[in-house]
This record gives structure tokens, sequence and C-alpha cells, in this order.
């Protein structure tokens, strides 16, 4: 499937023109400053073979070629200030075996300010990877001091460069604003997303600007202002063509759940089956912590399952996560743990207070584990919920752990 390059595209949309002071570049333009590059970077030979115009511009931006020879790719990366191939979403060709193949990486050199954006990059993916391992409350620590460096550097950077760097300080703010999600913090999180959307809207990030939106529209949902996150989520199916697929799959997660909460349960509906053409799943080789990674079949049918709960289908929810379940890869634990604690509600709306107990008495120890105070928070509430029913042994089971935990 051919799926436009709006990295590459965005990366020439936030250059001047040369010559039309007030507007951007133009596909003739970058093609006539990609052949200036050429001519730079090889002297002493004839590049007159690599030689690029509009049309071969407009290519690229369509996706219909992702893999330029290295002569073109490294006068990209000069016009466009990117740092590796990946940077302008560029890469090889799929193999037989259908995993993208990666392009080679070219190594900033030590000491650079390109060496710098480079490490910050590649710590926002540890980043990424710790919040699953050791839980959002000692991720955030890293996230605010990398977030701090970020601000010292803008004020440092060189201008070219300091574009790549905003979209840092949007991307790192809205993974904040995720953390404070998932510890309950919901002041602290609007704060960080309100700051990622400014930073993105600064540099016309189209990618950022969406994610961030979509993050708003979670929170108002989880403040209990349904209507307020159906706005956010239409707002960020806005940027929805240019958009990488999975990102494509989970804004459309969220306005479902966002519409169900409204009532408006045969347009989630709907909306979660359009979701799968561009679940995470579908598309393999892709960097695990990208934006939207997460969002598989598996977590799709999880919130059809939260819909339907929604829609007062309690049982009809209960297959759907019973099937769901199993696809949730364990290691992301609050994703798990969120499954089961929308199975155990479910349960309790279909007046089965032993079952719910049971599904929120396993995930207790899962979100205790992955540290999310959002989830405890809502296992609470359920407890509240079933605590009339302590004779039964598996409510008796689950209050009295949840006692000790919260």
């Amino acid at each position: 499937m051919i799926s436009p390059n709006t990295v590459l595209s965005e990366a020439r949309h936030r250059l001047s023109s040369p010559v039309r002071p007030g507007q951007r570049m133009s596909r003739s333009e970058l093609a006539d400053a990609v052949n200036a590059a050429l001519d730079r970077i090889y002297p002493s030979r004839d590049v007159t073979a690599q030689y690029v115009d509009s049309r071969w511009i407009g290519k690229l931006e369509r996706g219909e070629h992702r893999w330029p020879s290295e002569a073109r790719r490294k006068a990209l990366r000069q016009v466009l200030g990117a740092l590796t191939d990946a940077d302008l979403d560029l890469y090889s060709p799929r193999r037989s075996d259908g995993v993208e193949a990666q392009g080679p990486v070219v190594e900033p050199q030590p000491g650079s300010w390109d060496e710098a954006i480079y490490l910050l990059r590649e710590q926002w993916h540890l980043l990424v990877q710790n919040d699953k391992m050791f839980g959002p409350e000692y991720t955030l620590m890293g996230v605010k001091r990398q977030l701090a460096t970020i601000e010292d550097t803008l004020s440092r950077v060189p201008e070219a460069l300091r574009p790549a760097v905003i979209r840092l300080a949007a991307q790192y703010a809205e993974s904040a604003a995720w953390l404070h999600q998932s510890l309950n913090d919901h002041a602290a999180g609007h704060r960080r997303t309100r700051q990622a959307l400014a930073w993105a809207d600064e540099i016309a990030d189209s990618t950022m600007t969406a994610w961030a939106t979509y993050r708003s529209s979670q929170q108002w949902l989880s403040s209990g202002c349904a209507a307020r996150a159906v706005e956010q989520a239409e707002a960020a199916l806005l940027h929805d063509p240019k958009l990488p697929r999975p990102m494509r799959a989970a804004l459309r997660v969220q306005h479902a759940h966002a519409l169900a909460a409204t009532g408006e349960h045969q347009s989630a509906m709907r909306l979660l089956d359009a979701a799968h053409r561009w679940a995470a799943d579908r598309y393999p080789g892709k960097p695990e912590g990208e934006h939207g990674s997460y969002c598989t079949s598996g977590y799709i049918e999880v919130h059809r399952g939260a819909c339907l709960r929604l829609a007062h289908k309690p049982q009809d929810a209960i297959e759907v996560l019973d099937r769901a379940l199993p696809a949730i890869p364990r290691r992301h634990r609050q994703d798990f743990a969120s499954a089961l604690l929308i199975k155990a509600m479910a349960h309790a709306a279909a007046h089965q207070p032993d079952q719910a107990a049971a599904a929120a008495h396993q995930a207790l120890p899962i979100a205790r584990r992955a540290g999310s105070r959002r989830v405890l928070h809502q296992l609470a509430q359920l407890g509240a919920t079933v605590s009339g029913h302590q004779q039964l042994p598996e409510v008796h089971a689950f209050l009295n752990d949840l006692q000790e935990v919260t």
C-alpha cells in the first residue's frame, strides 16, 4: 500500500521560498536546492544523472518512491536538515518476508549539535520502554530532565536546527502528558498537552498536533467531559490523511470511545470497524514506541468492549473482551490492566458482582506493577460498586487486597 510521506512534505513546508518572501518552498525550489547540494557534496564528480525535478519530489511526497539513491538521500538530508533517512521517513522497499528493511543510519559527528539532537531523540525511545518496564512515576523524572535540557538547548541551537529541537520538545511534552494521565494527575496532564500543542503549532507539525490533540481528547474523556472529548477527537482527525497508519487507527478508536460516551453508539461501532484497516499489527516492521504502535486489532476490540458497555450491552461487551484480552501483550501492563478493568465493569453492569470482582482482582497486581494510579483509582471505584456483596468470596478477596494496595 502506498501512503503519503507527510514527514518529508512537512520538512519542505518548514523552509521558506528563496524567491517568494513569506511563502513556503515549492517542489520545484526543493528540486533546485537538492541539485545544488549534489554539486556541493560531490564537487569532483559529474552528478547530472542524479539531478531531480518537481515531479520526482512529488513522487516522494506521495509515497510512490521511498528509497532514492544514496547521493540523492544525502542531498535531501542536507537541504531539509535531517540527520538520518528515517527522519524523512525514507526506507528501503519491503523484502520478500514482508519486513521493511532499514536504510543505513548516518551517524552524526561527535560533539556536534546533530549528535545532541540525535541522542535526545534516542533517549525518547528509551523512555517509552522505561514506562513499560518501570512505570510512569520513574519515567516522568527522566522526561522532565530531558525537557529541561531541550528548553535550554532551544535558546542556543542554530536557527536551521531549531525546528528539529522544537519537535522533540513537543514529543517529550506529549509523553509527559500521558505519564501524568497514568498517574491520575489531570491538571498536570492538560498543562503538558497545551505545551505540546503550542510547540507543534510553532513549526506547523501536523503529526504532533494531531497526536497531542488526541491526548487532549483522552484527558477530557477521563475527566468526564465527553462532549469536549468528541470535539478534540474530531479536531485530531482533521489531519488524518497526512498521518501514519497506526495513528489513524488510534484516532478512530478514541473518537469512537468519546462518541459512545455521548450515546452515539452506531457511529462508534462504524469507527471501530474502520480502525481495523490501519491497525498496527497489519503493518509489521515499524519500530516499537512510535505514536500509535500499540493500536493493534486486539486493542481496537478492547475498546469495542468498552463502547458496548456504554451502550448498555454488558453481555456483548464481555464476549468481545474475552476474545480480545489474549491479543494484548502482557508486557503492555497498563493496557492489559485497563482491559481487565473494562471487563470487570461490564460484569458489574450485568449484575455479576462475583465475576466483576474476579476480573478486578486479576487486574489489581498488574496495575500496581505498572504504577498506573489511574487504573488503581478506577479499581477502587469498582470496589465501592461491589462492596454490598462481601458475602461472595471473590468480592471479599478483592476488597481485602484493594484495601492493602490503596
